[in-house]
C-alpha cells in the first residue's frame, strides 16, 4: 500500500479552499448585480408583514385559552394590580375584548397569514428566478398549491427549529431543577444538530422546489448546507442577545431588540438571496464539465 503525501494532501485541501473561496466570491458579486439587497427587503417586508396575522392568530389562542381557563385570568388580574394598578383596568378590558372577539381575530389571522405567507413564497420565487435565471413561468394554480404546500413544508421545519433550541435553552437555564438528568450530547444534539437538520432541509425545499427551473439534487444540497450554517449562527447570536443584553435595556430594551428583529429578517433574506447565488455557480461548475 502507498503512503499518502502530506505535501500533496496539504496541496489539494489549499485547491480546495481557494475554489470555495472564489465560489464564495463570484456568488457575491453576482449577487450585487442581480440586485440582491433589494430583493432581499422585499422578501423581508413581507415576511415582517406576516408577523400581524401571526400575532392575531396567538392573540386568538390565548382568548380560548383564559376562556376555559379562569384561575389564570385571576392570576393575571391580581399580577396586574400588584405590577401597575392603574394600568389594570385597560389592561382587563383588552383581555376581556380579545376573549370575546377570539373567533372573529382568529379566523382573520388565519386567512390573513395564510394569504401573507403565499405573498412570501411569490416574492423569494421572483428573487430565486432572477438568482438562476428561469424564463419560464409557473401556471397560476400549480403556483398557488406549491405555495401553500411551501407554507406547510417550510412552516413546520422553521417552527421546529426554532422551538427546539428554545427548549434547550430552557432546559439549560432550569438545570438542578428537572428530575429527569439531560447530558451535554443530548443538549448539543438537540440545540445545535437537530435545528441544523430542519434549516438544511428547509432551505433544500426552497432552493429545489421555488425556482421555475430544474436544478440538480447536489448544488441544492451543498447550497442549503452553506445557508443554513449562516442562519444557525445568526440564530444564536440573536438568542444570545435577546437572553444577555436586551434585559438590561430598561429605557430602550424593546425598541433594540424589535431593531435586532428587522435586521435579523433581512440578514434571513440576504442569506437566502446568497444561497441560491451559490447553488447557481455550483451547478454551472457541475455542468460545466458536461458540456
Amino acid at each position: 500500500m502507498g503512503h499518502l503525501d502530506p505535501k500533496k494532501g496539504a496541496h489539494s485541501m489549499k485547491l480546495k479552499g481557494l475554489k470555495a473561496f472564489g465560489l464564495l466570491w463570484r456568488a457575491l458579486k453576482k449577487f450585487n448585480e442581480d440586485n440582491g439587497f433589494f430583493l432581499s427587503s422585499g422578501i423581508a417586508f413581507h415576511i415582517l408583514i406576516s408577523l400581524i396575522p401571526f400575532i392575531m392568530l396567538l392573540l386568538a389562542l390565548v382568548g380560548t385559552y383564559l376562556h376555559s381557563n379562569e384561575e389564570v385570568l385571576d392570576h393575571f388580574s391580581a399580577y396586574a394590580r400588584d405590577v401597575a394598578p392603574t394600568l389594570r383596568p385597560k389592561a382587563m378590558k383588552t383581555l376581556a375584548d380579545v376573549i370575546q372577539s377570539r373567533q372573529t381575530i382568529g379566523i382573520l389571522g388565519f386567512v390573513g397569514l395564510l394569504w401573507i405567507s403565499t405573498r412570501v413564497f411569490s416574492s423569494l420565487r421572483i428573487a430565486l428566478n432572477i438568482v438562476f435565471g428561469a424564463q419560464r413561468r409557473r401556471v397560476m394554480l400549480r403556483g398557488i398549491v406549491v405555495d401553500l404546500s411551501m407554507v406547510v413544508l417550510v412552516g413546520f421545519l422553521l417552527f421546529a427549529s426554532m422551538v427546539l433550541s428554545a427548549f434547550v435553552v430552557f432546559l439549560q437555564s432550569y438545570q438542578g431543577r428537572i428530575p429527569v438528568p439531560i447530558g451535554p450530547t443530548v443538549q448539543w444534539t438537540l440545540k445545535y444538530l437537530l435545528p441544523f437538520f430542519f434549516t438544511c432541509c428547509m432551505f433544500f425545499l426552497i432552493y429545489k422546489i421555488i425556482p421555475n427551473k430544474r436544478v440538480l439534487f447536489t448544488p441544492v444540497l451543498q447550497a442549503a448546507l452553506f445557508a443554513s450554517l449562516l442562519w444557525e449562527v445568526a440564530k444564536h447570536l440573536f438568542a444570545w442577545y435577546v437572553l444577555h443584553l436586551a434585559r438590561y435595556s430598561i429605557y430602550y430594551g424593546s425598541l433594540s431588540t424589535l431593531a435586532i428583529v428587522v435586521l435579523w429578517v433581512y440578514y434571513s433574506s440576504a442569506i437566502l438571496v446568497i444561497g441560491g447565488e451559490f447553488a447557481y455557480f455550483l451547478e454551472e461548475d457541475r455542468q460545466r464539465p458536461m458540456a
